[in-house]
């Protein structure tokens, strides 16, 4: 089988080396940004190719349809030639990364099919301008279980994550994405239908992302050491809550998730939500036109629940600062059996029912007396710990 590598240097040219076959074969133009030591071109099979690839190898990819599964060795790069169209797969999952610092996936498309689309175990990695879709399980699941995750970041830039069961499922792994889109994603149990979901102490860091179009939660953080940065994002239209956190846990003054900017709108149930948290810091963000889900109280009655912001069962720590609450159908903000050091700063509210509902407080929000409102009854809140798919 013939197998062609080229040796690149820090010079314009590129010098190919055939191991037997016509001395000058066709050659791929290299992605940008790709910095190599040794190039491969499959002759005829990937999985082959990668399989024989080593640390500063880049496989670079002509224009075609490559079905299988496919494994990524520590330090070896897979990439699309410049301006060709590549999909991956069928495997399950399609494409594994074993990670490494010269690690890079680069301007492909995964259509995963039954199988999962991308893992990577334990990273680091590098994602940019790749495409997964149709996966009946996760889109990407990055997994960490060293104990030096926080060293090995995975980071994902331009790429969008589509119509899956779970665009990305963070398991302990530090995963920071750059920009792209996380979006229609369906499915009817659990967390399924999620665009992302982090737990087992994940770090999340999103700047510039669009969470749109999931059937369930547009971010979902779970767990005591589970902490995300969600910086000038877009998280609308997901049917199951906006942002949930649930059950993070630190010392005061120590932030766990933190949003800024951005605009969180169209979601329906809850815009924002923390249930049994600490830390939680939300500042300079819209939330808005979150829709109301009618929820049952009993055989005869139901509740019409859709809140902006809701701080419920136990959450401690959390400041509102700067925050715009409009439009949302019930409440703008809704603090539910809250606890210590709740602040609401400087915000700017309109439209709904309500603007600050406080029920059940076990210690006073921080928050000007004129934007209570006196709901009358006990709101209804449908705030309960979400189980996550394995």
């Amino acid at each position: 089988m013939a197998e062609w590598r080229a040796v690149r240097a820090l010079v314009p040219s590129l010098l190919f080396l055939a191991a037997c076959g016509p001395l000058t074969p066709p050659t791929p133009l290299l992605p940008q940004g790709l910095a190599c030591e040794h190039i491969l071109i499959p002759p005829v099979s990937l999985a082959e190719t990668l399989a024989t690839a080593v640390p500063g190898d880049c496989v670079i990819l002509s224009s075609g349809t490559y079905s299988g599964t496919f494994v990524l060795p520590e330090d070896v790069s897979l990439a699309a030639a410049d301006r060709a169209t590549v999909i991956l797969t069928d495997g399950d999952p399609v494409l594994t990364v074993r990670g490494g610092t010269r690690s890079v996936v680069q301007g492909l498309r995964i259509v995963a099919g039954a199988g999962g689309g991308i893992a990577i175990e334990p990273g680091p990695a590098r994602l940019i301008g790749v495409a997964v879709s149709q996966s009946k399980k996760n889109a990407l699941t990055a997994t960490c279980t060293q104990s030096d995750c926080a060293e090995r970041e995975v980071v994902l830039t331009d790429c969008e994550l589509t119509q899956s069961a779970v665009g990305l499922r963070a398991r302990g792994a530090r995963v920071r994405i750059e920009g792209g889109r996380i979006a229609e994603h369906a499915g009817k149990s659990l967390s399924a239908g999620s665009g992302v979901v982090a737990s087992q102490g994940a770090s999340v860091t999103m700047q510039g992302v669009t969470v749109e179009g999931n059937e369930n939660i547009g971010v979902l953080l779970d767990g005591a050491a589970t902490r995300a940065t969600l910086d000038a994002c877009a998280v609308k239209n997901n049917l199951g809550r906006g942002i949930w956190a649930q059950g993070q846990a630190a010392d005061a003054g120590v932030i766990t998730v933190s949003v800024t900017g951005g605009e969180v709108s169209g979601n329906s149930l809850v815009g924002i939500g923390a249930l049994e948290s600490a830390g939680l810091l939300v500042r300079q963000v819209l939330v808005r036109d979150t829709l109301a889900v009618r929820v049952p109280i009993d055989i005869a009655h139901a509740e019409d629940v859709g809140d902006g912001i809701g701080l419920f069962s136990g959450t401690t720590n959390a400041t509102l600062e700067d925050i715009t609450s409009r439009g949302n159908a019930r409440a703008q903000v809704i603090a539910h059996a809250s606890g210590l050091n709740v602040k609401v700063l400087n915000p700017t509210m309109s439209g709904g029912r309500f603007r600050v509902v406080v029920q059940g407080a076990s210690a006073p929000l921080q928050v000007e007396s004129r934007l209570v409102d006196d709901a009358g009854v006990e709101l209804l809140v449908q705030a309960a710990t979400i189980g996550l798919m394995p």
